[in-house]
């Protein structure tokens, strides 16, 4: 993830281009053009139900709960929401970054379907001292000017949403010593993304929770 200026001088998130958007083109080249488009189920709805009898079961995080370094984030996560919306999910790829600090950073990137009408989706955890998602997360919030953000109910200590042009779909939370990013955007620049995406990535988000957690 990098912070930037914009053109009127505030400051700007933007995912690491290795997160998202390097990530797109090499799957892209990966991505077959003359199989013929791949068949996605149509979406209905927008409520937080939506899609619900193909998407695993949550349950919200205990309270005080800690959450632990893992050396591939990729087999923690369930992202079977997504395969069912776009197809198989392949070509998961893991990052791990550790500072001097204590802090790791972990990133896992895969498709989901493909071309004409599949995705790429970065899910990056960070976990550091006890309260210090807390800290990202109003931190980042206050400087996030891609779009109006939605708060996102029932996800870790809190948790909102907004879709950038470049960088596709957004869910973010945080607990305790967790921030957690999942982004979603077309393998196809300009696809329309189905209306419960949101929804899906949340889905995930809980599982990423779950699977991290002490």
């Amino acid at each position: 993830m990098t912070l930037t200026l914009s053109a009127a001088g505030r400051p700007r998130i933007r995912l690491n281009r290795v997160g998202l958007g390097l990530v797109t083109v090499a799957v892209l080249a990966g991505c077959s053009h003359t199989d013929g488009p791949a068949q996605r189920p149509a979406s209905t709805g927008t409520s937080s139900t939506a899609g619900a009898s193909d998407m695993p079961s949550s349950t919200p995080p205990p309270v005080g709960a800690t959450y632990r370094h893992v050396e591939k984030l990729c087999p923690v996560l369930n992202l079977s929401a997504l395969a069912a919306s776009f197809g198989p999910v392949t070509n998961g790829r893991d990052e791990v970054r550790e500072t001097g600090s204590g802090t790791s950073n972990m990133t896992c990137s895969a498709t989901a379907g493909r071309l004409p009408d599949g995705i790429v989706v970065v899910v990056m955890a960070t976990i550091g001292a006890p309260a210090s998602g807390r800290l990202m997360f109003e931190g980042l919030r206050g400087v996030q000017d891609a779009g109006p953000v939605t708060d996102v109910s029932g996800l870790g200590a809190a948790a909102y949403t907004y879709s950038d042009e470049l960088t596709g779909t957004h869910v973010v939370t945080y607990d305790n010593n967790l921030y957690l990013t999942i982004a979603a955007a077309p393998l196809r620049p300009g696809a329309a993304l189905p209306r419960d995406l949101v929804d899906r990535l949340t889905t995930v988000a809980h599982t990423a929770l779950s699977g991290l957690r002490d």
